[in-house]
Order: C-alpha cells, then structure tokens, then sequence
C-alpha cells in the first residue's frame, strides 16, 4: 500500500475559536485524519458524507455520522488523486463529477479560441455592417471636420470657382434633391476647374464638381443625377465607414465596446486620403440604388443618371481604341469610371430599376442648369482669375 499521505485542510466545529482551524488531512487505507493546532479527529472511510463546492467546485467537503458537529474541506486538486479515495465508492461520484466540470471547462475553453479565430475573418466578411454601427458612435462634429480638413486641404492644389458663386449657381439644381434626402446638415458644392469627369463627395456634406463633368453632361438631369449619387455617399456616411473600414478589425472592436480614442486618432490623420479613396462595390450600388429614388422623389428623370454614365463609358471606348493618342484624354474619360468601376453592369442595373418606376412629370431645370454651364465655361476660359 501507498504512504499515508497528507494535504492542507480546514476544520469548522462550535467549539474552536473562530469556529475554524487549520491544519493536515492525512490519507490511510481505510480512515482520514485531520490534525489541527489542538485537535484530532478520525474520520472512518465507512460512513465518510464527501461532496463538491466552491468556485468551480474546487472543494471538496467532508462530514462523517461519528461527528455530526465536524465539518472540513481540502482545497488541493491532489486529494482526490489519492488512489484509496480513487478506489472508494463514496468519492466516486465526485470524481466523475470534476471530470464533467473539466471537460465543459476544456470545451468552452476551445470554443473560445476557436470564436476568437473566426471574429476577424468573420468581421471582415461585413466590414460594411460594422462600419456603419462604429460609424453611428463618431460624433457629427467629428464627421464635419474631417470633411472640412480634407477640402481645406484640396483647395490650396486647385483652382475653384469663387465658393459664393458655385452655391448660388448650384443651389437650385441641388434643392430639390437636399429637400427629399431628409438630411439637414449644411451641405457644401464647389466647382473645380478640372477637365476630368468627376465629381466626389467628402465627410458631413463637402462635395466638389468637376468643370469637366458639368461641361459634358448634356442635360440638368444628368449633372443632377451624378450629384444625387454623391449626395447619398454623404447621407450613408460611405466617406467614414470607408475610412473606419481602413483602420483595422482590431481597433474596431475597441470602438464597439466604447473605446472610441483608437478610432478617433485615425480620423484625425485621415483627411488626405479622402480625395482619392475608392468607395466598396456594396457602397457604390447603394448610392446608385438610394440615387435613383432621390431622384425620382424629386420628380428629376433618373434617366440622366443613366445617360450621363453611358456617355462617359462611350468616350472612355472611343479614346481606348485611339491608344496611341489616348494619353491625357483617355485620363480624362478614364476618371469617373476609375472610382466607379463595372460601367457595363452599372448602366443595365440603373436602367432595369428606372423602367420598375411609375410614371410622373419630370421637373425642368434646364435654365438653371444653362446658368451654371455658362459660368463654368467663362471661369475656365480665364485661368489667372483668382484661387480659392
């Protein structure tokens, strides 16, 4: 037989002072003892009461018939390894019952390791989802001032049309559109002497136009439709949730617990990019889809939407098949459609849920459209009138 062994214990018995003792628990083949500072008490394996407790169940409690006013525990995982409590039928139990409690606890275990493994694949499948909710804990005042910081910015390279000028001459080819967005944050239209094709939307409501893509477009409807598109990129907040989408899962996480400090720092150091960053496909549909009913419940055919993209992929394929003299014009056919990529597809989509609409009279914005084409062409025909 094994030598008797002994483990840490506690006793509790009336008559102690505290009530409790310390002391040893000491194993033999067919009793236990505990030895304290002033007491000793045998405790026969026949007729021994042992049970689980504690956190985890951790504990294992003793009590005996001989000594009803006994009561002990041993806190070493060890004691219940002893091969004469292994062997003895009234721990049998117990140990069936921490080798359950272990089984569950390696399987949580896993199953958290396996859950932390899929969180960031899993978040990356909808960054979009994610990007939006930590976008909704970015404060407005924030949004609005990594837009400013980006056109303040932009403006030092380019030549804009004098801002005043640009609100008025826009204003009323964008009312309507603002008016049925249901967003009420001050927007803000700038015209840019460039001959791209292009137009962008930066964070709380900044969006800029290019003189080229007001000079091509042949009807207000098609200027008005490109401009419904960016106006939805700033009501979805597609400018933030592409820069939160950037900055990494992890930070991510941070910002939905409510640590948003992380998060901030990258806004802050973000403007730069806004410029030139590409929206996702999903965003890209979005403000294609949400474009066409701002549109039409602004009573604008949203057929120029459609129209205006088609007239810029037929350029783009003409000067394409011109290669050798592409250069700098196909940069130019090429610059909408760079960000905005599947013309194909777009146009066919668009015109597929355009036909789905009921009919309705169109407004007509033709002499305000005429209005502004006329001070674009002045303004860009003048290169030494004054930088904003």
């Amino acid at each position: 037989m094994d030598a008797a062994q002994s483990f840490d214990a506690q006793a509790f018995h009336p008559e102690l002072p505290g009530g409790r003792c310390s002391g040893r628990m000491t194993v033999f083949h067919d009793s236990l003892r505990f030895e304290g500072a002033d007491s000793s008490v045998l405790l026969p394996l026949s007729g021994l009461q042992p049970s689980l407790g504690g956190a985890g169940n951790r504990l294992v409690f003793l009590s005996h018939s001989r000594h009803p006013d006994w009561r002990f525990y041993v806190s070493d995982p060890a004691f219940l390894a002893d091969p004469r409590l292994r062997e003895h039928p009234a721990f049998q139990p117990l140990l069936l019952s921490r080798r359950r409690h272990r089984a569950k606890g390696w399987g949580a275990i896993l199953f958290a390791l396996a859950l932390l493994a899929l969180i960031p694949f899993a978040a990356y499948l909808s960054l979009d989802t994610l990007s939006a909710v930590v976008a909704n804990q970015v404060p407005a005042k924030w949004e609005e001032s990594l837009g400013r910081t980006a056109i303040t910015q932009y403006k030092v390279q380019k030549r804009f049309l004098p801002e005043r000028e640009s609100e008025a001459l826009l204003r009323p080819l964008v009312a309507p559109l603002l008016n049925q967005s249901g967003d009420r944050r001050p927007y803000h239209f700038y015209v840019v002497d460039d001959g791209e094709l292009n137009a962008f939307a930066l964070p709380g409501g900044y969006i800029v136009v290019h003189s080229g893509l007001i000079l091509k477009a042949a009807k207000a409807n098609q200027l008005q439709g490109v401009l419904s598109h960016e106006i939805t990129h700033v009501t979805e907040r597609h400018g933030l949730r592409t820069v939160i989408r950037s900055v990494g899962i992890y930070v991510l996480a941070q910002a939905l617990i409510g640590d948003a400090s992380g998060l901030l720092a990258s806004l802050a150091s973000a403007a730069p990019l806004l410029v030139n960053q590409k929206y996702s496909r999903d965003f890209e549909r979005e403000a294609d889809r949400k474009g066409v009913e701002l549109l039409y419940s602004a009573k604008i055919d949203p057929e120029g939407l459609a129209a205006f993209f088609a007239t810029i992929r037929d350029q783009q394929r003409r000067q394409l098949e011109q290669i050798g003299k592409a250069g700098e014009a196909a940069r130019t056919a090429n610059a909408y459609f760079g960000s905005h990529p599947d013309s194909d597809e777009r146009i066919s989509t668009l015109r597929t849920r355009i036909q789905k609409l009921p009919a309705q009279a169109w407004r007509d914005d033709s002499q305000a459209f005429s209005a502004l084409r006329k001070r674009v062409q002045d303004f860009i025909s003048k290169p030494m009138e004054n930088r904003q």
